[in-house]
């Protein structure tokens, strides 16, 4: 019993924070565990995927940001840093449009955000929202309301209900085929062999990796309202600021990992862009070796 509950909170301190949900086809991995020679985990890193016009006279630019709503502060730091760079920076956030985003973690309410204030203050992390400058000319909001996310799902048969049965069957499913949790020995090794500041971070990282189980959570995502209907949105937002632009424009969009495989075909198959090159950037530091030696 105690291999299921584990089983099932990791589920849903993932879903919590930002869940995977790779497409089985997409042919692009936008979160992965850094290891070193040794095959020691070194960070759970995210990319920044850049996306190109091919063909098309107005020499466009779209880089798909993974974000993470927990993460170092240092990575906050460096996208900071690179959103200066972006003509616009379209971001997620579930919000009317023109709302001031709160910055103060603390005030926020809601089931998700004081889990991902416990966990924070758990895996000594900062929260995204306390890091990250919306207060930018160039941020653009390209997400759904309140109001507009609940019609979405109340279209889909979508609901907290939903997910949290979702988390409960695909936490029975593995816990069925792996009760010892002996699987994946990289994972358990990985584990052992951490230090006791760094186990549960890496057993964590690992988990938002895993293609299979978060699949298993969100379903398809092209047709969710938490992935698909939010995407469609971003999209949108992308279209007419393309529009409103010049012809040569670089453009961001900074989203959880979750809607990254989904955003990457709608690119490709909507927009005629192509895959450029992709840049990984640590967002978890899972070792003291790379703390003590950036010192």
């Amino acid at each position: 019993m105690y291999g299921f509950c584990q089983k099932f909170l990791l589920a849903a301190i993932v879903l919590a924070l930002a869940p995977t949900g790779l497409a089985a086809d997409s042919p692009t991995a936008f979160a992965r565990v850094a290891v070193d020679e040794q095959e020691k985990p070194t960070a759970l890193q995210l990319a920044i995927v850049t996306y190109v016009s091919k063909g098309d006279s107005r020499n466009i630019s779209v880089d798909l940001i993974s974000a993470i709503h927990v993460g170092d502060k240092a990575y906050y730091a460096e996208l900071n840093d690179r959103f200066e760079s972006y003509d616009a920076l379209l971001y997620e956030l579930i919000a009317p449009k023109d709302t001031v985003v709160d910055r103060t973690a603390e005030e926020r309410e809601g089931f998700v955000a004081n889990a991902q204030l416990i966990l924070k203050s758990i895996l000594d992390l900062t929260f995204q929202l306390d890091e990250i400058n919306y207060d930018k000319p160039n941020f653009v909001h390209a997400d759904l309301s309140p109001a507009e996310l609940s019609l979405s799902m109340d279209e889909r048969d979508e609901s907290l209900y939903v997910y949290f049965w979702r988390v409960f069957y695909a936490s029975m499913d593995e816990y069925a085929k792996d009760p010892l949790g002996l699987r994946d020995w990289q994972m358990l090794s990985a584990v052992l062999s951490a230090d006791d500041d760094y186990a549960i971070k890496i057993l964590i990282a690992y988990e938002m990796t895993d293609l299979k189980q978060m699949r298993k959570i969100l379903g398809d995502d092209s047709d969710s309202a938490v992935i698909g209907a939010r995407n469609e949105r971003a999209i949108e937002v992308l279209r007419s600021t393309l529009d409103m632009g010049t012809d040569r424009m670089r453009i961001g969009i900074f989203y959880g990992v979750a809607h990254m495989p989904d955003l990457e075909v709608r690119l490709v198959n909507e927009l005629g862009l192509v895959r450029q090159e992709v840049l990984w950037i640590d967002a978890w530091k899972l070792g003291k070796q790379l703390v003590d030696s950036a010192r």
